[in-house]
């Protein structure tokens, strides 16, 4: 089966990529493993789909090359991404810099996407599972498990391995490896992750709000703060999705990786002791749930006092529970790993792709976009911009080029 462009991947860059391609006149093929596109969009957002930010910041992505990040943000940023979704019928509504679709539901981004395709009259196949790719003449052989395609121009859009019950399963990265591409290693990212002490099986449950440090080898690489949430494992919430990736890379590198979370961030040390100091006075001779009633919540509370080595109706003393108030300990020893996270970190190395369309620099043609680049952004409508970004970019650019090639045949 021939095509001017082949998409692989019918995720959120995928579908971008294909409308844009098909909107400069060229004939356009999806191919899709799972049984419908755009699985992974519905569970965005909570099923909100937080599919922009009006705060757009190259500081707000991870990647070896920054610059180019920047550089394809610049060529299709937040407005262009608003404007791409007002002309399919999305109402923007914003919340504190995140944007939404008004219905706030994924299903109206994801049912503008498949009418823009319908319309365009784009060929989607689904339950197609690619096993290679190669450059062939003049375009490229995409080899299927029962069927083999052929192509002028090839975008691969075929996400990363996080959620892979949700569609990605890490294939594009062999695929653009085989076609000559560097891989920056991969790892999970805005996912949980496991801490090494045995006190979170007893915060199992609890939220409360905290600022995180990521140290790594000692060293703070980065801060958030929110609300934390505890399990079994260790901790998640948005402040550890942020640092996520950085710790596992850190890990992956044999390094030392803590979070160091601060419950009462709005406090000095020097305040907070002598806040201790006064309740100690006040409620010396009393349990000690008395004194820590009214602070955190109770179990917290509790265990932050066992480790500041309470006993008894004992009370600690304000400089050793200030420490632990201030600085509680979770020695990262892992992630949650791909089945639990948003993202990946990693990928192909932007060093070997155009900022300006994302077309490889080592096989002309060949576009590569979304999740498998070197990039992912933090919480927040990031990963979502990148996806729209890189997606409009490649699939416009090889939509003129499959127009210009019509004219001088």
């Amino acid at each position: 089966m021939k095509s001017d462009i082949i998409v692989i991947g019918g995720g959120a860059s995928g579908m971008a990529a294909a409308i844009c391609a098909s909107r400069q006149g060229a004939s356009v093929l999806i191919l899709e493993r799972m049984p419908k596109v755009g699985k992974k969009l519905l569970a965005t957002g909570n099923g909100k789909c937080n599919f922009t930010n009006r705060y757009m910041n190259v500081k707000c992505y991870h990647s070896r090359q920054p610059e180019r990040v920047e550089a394809v943000l610049s060529a299709f940023g937040q407005k262009a991404a608003e404007r791409f979704f007002a002309e399919l019928g999305i109402l923007p509504k914003e919340k504190e810099g995140y944007v939404y679709p008004n219905s706030m539901q994924a299903a109206s981004i994801l049912d503008a996407l498949r009418f823009e395709l319908e319309r365009l009259q784009v060929t989607v196949r689904t339950d197609v599972e690619v096993r290679g790719v190669r450059a062939k003449g003049k375009g490229f052989q995409i080899d299927a498990e029962k069927e083999v395609f052929h192509c002028r121009r090839l975008i691969l859009a075929c996400g990363g391995k996080a959620s892979q019950k949700l569609g990605s399963d890490g294939s594009g990265y062999g695929l653009a490896a085989a076609l000559g591409h560097s891989i920056v290693p991969v790892v999970p990212a805005l996912t949980g992750l496991k801490a090494g002490e045995k006190v979170y099986k007893a915060l199992s449950g609890i939220r409360t709000e905290a600022a995180l440090q990521l140290k790594i080898d000692g060293k703070t690489v980065d801060k958030h703060r929110g609300e934390i949430q505890f399990a079994d494992y260790g901790i998640s919430g948005i402040p550890v999705f942020q640092v996520s990736g950085q710790a596992a890379y850190g890990l992956l590198a044999g390094r030392q990786v803590q979070c160091v979370l601060d419950f009462f961030p709005d406090w000095s040390r020097e305040t907070l002791i002598q806040f201790l100091k006064e309740r100690i006075i006040r409620f010396q001779g009393r349990p000690g749930e008395v004194f820590e009633t009214g602070l955190l919540n109770r179990k917290l509370m509790h265990e932050c006092m066992k480790l500041a080595k309470a006993q008894g109706d004992g009370l600690p003393k304000a400089e050793k529970l200030a420490e632990i108030l201030k600085h509680f300990p979770a020695t990262i020893v892992g992630s949650r790993g791909y089945d639990f996270a948003q993202v990946c970190a990693g990928g192909v190395d932007l060093n070997e792709v155009s900022p300006a369309n994302c077309e490889s620099l080592l096989h002309p043609g060949l576009y590569i976009v979304g999740e498998l680049l070197d990039a992912d952004g933090i919480c927040g409508g990031y990963n979502l911009q990148w996806a729209w970004s890189t997606g409009s970019l490649a699939g416009t650019a090889a939509g003129k080029e499959c127009h210009a090639s019509y004219r001088t045949n």
